[in-house]
């Protein structure tokens, strides 16, 4: 028969666990902090998209005189894709 292990054994064995235990939270907690900074980017971008759009905007007001103008070279009765014929 096999001898039990004595109590620094068993210590020892519970300490490696509870050390692989930490080390699974701290990686999780690492990618949760990963996470955190990519969100922060991608709201960078977002804010950054948002005022090129403005600025462009601003630049080329003539936007709604393009309009009229593509509506006069197709015709104003032009089906758009997603809109319903008018009749």
């Amino acid at each position: 028969m096999s001898e039990q292990p004595d109590r620094y054994e068993l210590r020892a064995r519970q300490l490696r666990i509870l050390a692989g235990l930490h080390r699974r939270r701290a990686a999780e907690l690492e990618k949760a902090a990963e996470a955190a900074l990519a969100s922060r980017s991608m709201r960078r971008l977002t804010e950054m998209l948002t005022e090129a759009e403005v600025r462009d905007l601003a630049e080329h007001p003539d936007l709604a005189e393009l309009n009229v103008q593509l509506e006069g070279f197709y015709g104003a009765d032009t089906e758009r894709p997603g809109e319903e014929p008018t009749t």
